[in-house]
């Protein structure tokens, strides 16, 4: 009897731990919970008394949140050009399109020194823009499947053709500056042409 009470104990330790993980970041969120005729303070720091940076109207949404605080109870996110926090219990999760690649709609890499930036199409394609051009060119491979894309956990590999070349390209989870701003973002885009480095951020 004591042997069972103890696994009981442990299950309910466990769904108890697992209602407390964190939601995997980056993630779109939109503003629930304000008032019409008010807005939703963003602040320097994630506490109530810290500086207002600016505000949120009460119906905006796409809101890209890329790290919570410790307790969890306060999320960082951009606002203009760098970050801010904003109380969690005015934010709500919003469900993510995705392309044929399982990969989020309005996903776009994007890196300095020369300025370039990647955008992901619902097709087998991606759009290069740089100061002299923009082109299409063809994804060739990509994993892991798109029923199990989670770039938040796992990232994303693909290959792309580039004239004659095959680029091996990875998105990956954790901390990225686009080293221009104050901006934070939860992605980062590397590749094996070596020039490419930068953020990628949902929207």
């Amino acid at each position: 009897m004591r042997l069972f009470f103890s696994i009981i104990l442990a299950l309910w330790g466990l769904a108890a731990h697992a209602d407390n993980l964190d939601p995997s970041l980056p993630a779109l969120y939109a503003v629930t919970g304000v008032a019409a005729d008010d807005s939703l303070n963003v602040r320097a720091g994630p506490r109530g008394g810290d500086d207002i940076v600016g505000t949120l109207a009460p119906d905006k949404d796409g809101l890209e949140v890329v790290a919570l605080s410790r307790e969890g109870n306060w999320a960082l996110l951009n606002y203009g050009e760098g970050a801010g926090w904003v109380s969690m219990r005015f934010l709500t999760p919003q469900p993510m399109a995705t392309t044929v690649l399982g990969l989020p709609v309005g996903l776009q890499c994007f890196g300095t020194e020369p300025f370039w930036d990647i955008t992901f199409f619902d097709e087998m394609n991606l759009i290069l823009n740089t100061p002299d051009s923009e082109t299409t060119h063809a994804i060739t491979a990509n994993a892991p499947a798109p029923e199990f894309v989670n770039l938040a956990e796992t990232g994303f590999s693909f290959a792309w053709r580039n004239d004659r070349n095959i680029v091996s390209a990875h998105i990956l989870p954790g901390a990225c500056s686009d080293g221009m701003s104050d901006r934070r973002y939860g992605l980062h885009y590397v590749d094996d042409q070596g020039l490419r480095r930068g953020c990628c951020s949902l929207n």
